[in-house]
């Protein structure tokens, strides 16, 4: 089981390149505002062109987290290429705990379709990973040397406390969304975002129990583990193709939301966010854990033969991170606060977010607080530069902790930062285009009449020739 839990872990360890929150753009009225709370504006009637789209450049951020009695460890792997769990400790009973989820829009773009009720079309490609991970310091040791929990063993030091128990899980799928909205009213509006999921990849191992006896007198190791693995592909079998989109893996996944502003300024945002689900394909695999006992010496090739032997070809159906979220703002003119509130549906974690947000002509500068509720304390920054129909943002939103990361992967140093680790970056763009749309008194186009510089003359003209005025 040890070699089980050692991939895996090294595979979640992988995919923490993915995803911050970006709280800081909500309530921005960005394009990448108008496809995460589908109920928001993307255009200004009167002042805003036609189309929106993001030319291919994602609306992308890289961030994680982790905290525990392992972080040591952790840190050195990720900053220095080196494995060391020689510093931690055999009977420490903490959970080391580690966190991301990316959100990455490939491709957004959205048309103003009517300026009565303001309704607005859109479709986006976006790729998200979800992460999350605890396990024990003694998980971590078997990682490096599992002789020293055979030795606290036989001395008795260690017993069958569920040393082992795990729980990881990392899951990567392409969405691709529609969204509609519009106004119900000058105070209410709504909107829909309707998404097909390709599964890219997906790996979850859960010891639920678990202990470990010696036979002093062979050293053979009797290992009880309670749980299972899921993946839908072979360790040593991943393939380029996987992450290309399409039908072996799918699902479906919808969001819904509201916004209501009140009469003394007040600004409400209510979402119920990527409810959604994967059917993976019958080639996935699974493994259910059990009594077994592993011969002295054998210890890496009893393993991998149980692996093997006992692996499943079987298809089956996980959630994706679906969240409920609400925001409060209130108006204040070029200062505008908002109060976020969001919580994780299917999976552990939630966060409450603060964002400071002030205005200056095109310049929109944020600060942010967040508490992750998953015991990390974050804080943020974001520079804008936002016109009726350009926008260009950067930020972070662990600005401070994103600092401590980049000079202790520069210098090579795990011992650099005081607290949990973490980083995270995120940027994007979009540019809009077309005619202007406005209403009908502040219109300055009328089909028919603006014609475009050398467009051709209709069919009679062509004909009787042009008309004299």
């Amino acid at each position: 089981m040890r070699l089980v839990i050692l991939v895996s872990f090294i595979l979640f360890i992988f995919n923490l390149r993915a995803g911050a929150q970006q709280f800081a753009l909500y309530n921005t009225g960005t394009l990448y505002d108008s496809f995460e709370n589908p109920s928001q504006k993307a255009f200004i009637t009167d002042s805003s062109r036609h189309y929106a789209f993001n030319f291919f450049i994602p609306a992308a951020g890289v961030s994680y987290g982790t905290s525990g009695p392992g972080l040591p460890t952790i840190k050195k792997a990720l900053y220095t290429g080196k494995y060391d769990a020689r510093t931690l400790s055999e009977e420490e009973t903490g959970l080391t705990r580690i966190s991301s989820a990316e959100n990455a829009y490939l491709l957004t773009f959205k048309l103003f379709q009517s300026v009565k009720y303001h309704r607005e079309l859109g479709f986006s490609w976006q790729v998200r990973t979800e992460n999350y991970g605890e396990t024990t310091n003694q998980t971590l040791i078997v990682f490096q040397d599992y002789k020293r929990i055979i030795d606290k063993q036989l001395d008795n030091q260690l017993f069958d406390n569920n040393m082992f128990n795990t729980n990881v899980y990392a899951q990567s799928y392409h969405q691709f969304g529609f969204t509609f909205r519009e106004n119900y009213n000058k105070r209410l509006a709504y909107g829909i975002k309707l998404s097909y999921l390709s599964g890219i990849a997906y790996s979850k191992i859960k010891i639920n129990s678990s202990g470990l006896n010696i036979n002093t007198e062979t050293l053979d190791y009797d290992v009880y583990i309670d749980g299972d693995l899921r993946t839908n592909f072979y360790y040593d079998d991943i393939e380029g193709k996987m992450i290309r989109p399409g039908f072996k893996n799918p699902g479906l996944a919808f969001s819904l939301s509201g916004n209501y502003k009140s009469k003394r300024g007040w600004y409400f945002l209510a979402n119920l966010k990527d409810i959604g689900f994967i059917k993976w394909s019958k080639d996935s695999y699974m493994f259910r854990d059990k009594n077994y006992t592993i011969e002295a010496g054998m210890v890496k090739d009893s393993l991998w033969h149980e692996i093997k032997s006992k692996l499943q070809r079987k298809g089956y159906t996980t959630l994706i991170n679906g969240k409920a979220e609400i925001l409060f703002n209130k108006d204040l003119g070029n200062y505008q606060p908002n109060l976020l509130l969001s919580k994780n549906l299917f999976y552990k974690g939630g966060d409450i977010a603060l964002v400071n947000t002030y205005r200056y002509k095109s310049l929109n500068l944020s600060l942010s607080t967040d508490y992750n509720l998953n015991n990390f304390f974050e804080v943020g920054a974001q520079v804008m530069m936002k016109s009726p129909n350009t926008e260009f943002f950067l930020g972070s939103d662990q600005l401070f902790k994103t600092m401590d990361t980049q000079k202790a992967l520069i210098n090579s140093d795990e011992t650099v930062g005081n607290g949990y680790s973490g980083a995270s970056f995120y940027l994007g763009f979009s540019l809009k285009f077309g005619r202007i749309m406005s209403r009908p008194q502040n219109d300055n186009y009328i089909p028919g009449i603006n014609l475009k510089p050398g467009a051709k003359p209709g069919f009679f003209q062509r004909i009787l020739g042009k008309r004299q005025e």
